[in-house]
């Protein structure tokens, strides 16, 4: 995802995954495509505590130890990432859009990629008031 996007235009393009493809009514995308890109696709023999994908999106599903998705996050959401630390999440079951943009490249030293990328849905979560084991 190293594109230069708007946070509006990220935040339209996880509307259209959450909406399945549909847009003011219309089927943009068909529904079968979104479904196959969010769902679980990492293979069977795959190592669990990796981070488990769709196509292109990191996928919530099996709670894995090098997951990009924060704990508190339900399973079926779904999260892409950007370069600089972009973040796209989608989680269907509350119905929400939720974006995170940067505006320089490079990390601090002792920076804790997962940590911070985690970080973000469950802030998500508790923003909503939900707290999740």
């Amino acid at each position: 995802m190293n594109m230069y996007v708007s946070a509006r235009e990220l935040a339209l393009w996880g509307y259209l995954h959450l909406k399945e493809g549909r847009m003011n009514g219309e089927q943009i995308i068909p529904k079968e495509v979104i479904q196959l890109a969010t769902s679980l696709q990492s293979p069977a023999a795959l190592d669990f505590d990796s981070p488990q994908n769709g196509f292109l999106w990191f996928v919530k599903d099996l709670p894995a130890k090098e997951t990009e998705i924060g704990e508190r996050v339900p399973r079926g959401s779904y999260q892409i990432l950007g370069y600089t630390g972009v973040t796209l999440l989608v989680i269907p079951e509350e119905n929400i859009v939720a974006v995170r943009m940067f505006n320089s490249f490079g990390s601090p030293e002792g920076y804790d990629y997962l940590q911070d990328v985690r970080s973000f849905g469950d802030t998500v979560m508790r923003c909503l008031g939900k707290v999740r084991n």
